[in-house]
């Protein structure tokens, strides 16, 4: 009776190992499954300040497959068209699958490109990535594209600037208006000098003027300029040594003083 319990519990035990060397051998297999597949309730986007509360696109995507349930991140990409989304702009969707755009958000994100896109019709390229583990490479969906025309949302500066000068075509008489670049914060402006002088004032008036501080290099580094105030209430005009057609850039917010450079 002793060697039949013995032999019984021996094969219980072996049973045991058996099964539990089979459960060890189970295991979770991550595959590169299905792809999310994008779209876009429109293509195109019409982008007017007024109704920037509104909404402009609507981005939907289905679920990437890894091959089993999974806790999958999203990332919605914009990148300039044809540029293959090598600096895109990416939103962190975390484990949503649908993102919408307002028309101020969306202009907002061409601007993002370059600030001063205002007025030019331009197309982009969205894509949505879905990652796993840092380990597996991410799973990309299908490119679709995005065209519009972004409205300039900033203000521009209160102090509108102009050059005046002999050294212009219009003399002393009448300034000639500088742009505003809104990446930089500068105003520029490309026109034919002449060996003569100028100045920079502000809104058309002799109120706000700058002139030469008379240090710095207006072709290198930039020349130092002065306010019409104390204690130099009328600073010298700019003197122009060469004739040429020059990019005029003033920097007003440049410190401790003003700058101006030309480039030929």
């Amino acid at each position: 009776m002793k060697n039949w319990l013995t032999k019984l519990v021996g094969l219980w035990l072996l049973l045991f190992v058996f099964s539990a060397c089979e459960k060890d051998e189970t295991r979770v297999v991550m595959t590169q499954g299905a792809a999310p597949q994008l779209t876009a309730s429109s293509t195109t986007a019409s982008l007017v300040q007024a109704n920037a509360a509104s909404n402009a696109v609507t981005y939907t995507w289905t679920a990437a497959d890894f091959g089993y349930q999974a806790a999958v991140g999203y990332v919605l990409q914009f990148a300039r068209q044809g540029t293959n989304f090598a600096n895109p702009m990416e939103f962190n969707m975390g484990a949503e699958l649908s993102k919408t755009f307002t028309v101020g958000e969306l202009n907002g994100l061409y601007m993002s490109f370059d600030c001063n896109a205002a007025g030019v019709n331009a197309r982009l390229d969205v894509r949505v990535k879905a990652t796993l583990t840092d380990a597996m490479p991410p799973v990309l969906s299908n490119v679709t594209t995005i065209q519009a025309t972004p409205y300039q949302a900033q203000q521009l500066p209160s102090e509108r600037w102009a050059i005046i000068g002999s050294a212009t075509a219009n003399g002393w008489g009448t300034e000639t208006p500088m742009n505003y670049d809104f990446c930089t914060r500068t105003w520029t402006i490309t026109l034919p000098l002449t060996a003569a002088e100028f100045k920079f004032r502000a809104n058309n008036s002799w109120d706000k003027n700058l002139g030469d501080e008379g240090t710095g290099d207006a072709m290198t580094t930039g020349r130092k300029l002065v306010y019409n105030v104390a204690p130099t209430p009328n600073p010298p005009n700019i003197a122009l040594p060469a004739a040429g057609t020059y990019t005029v850039t003033l920097d007003v917010n440049a410190t401790p003083n003003p700058i101006f450079t030309l480039r030929r």
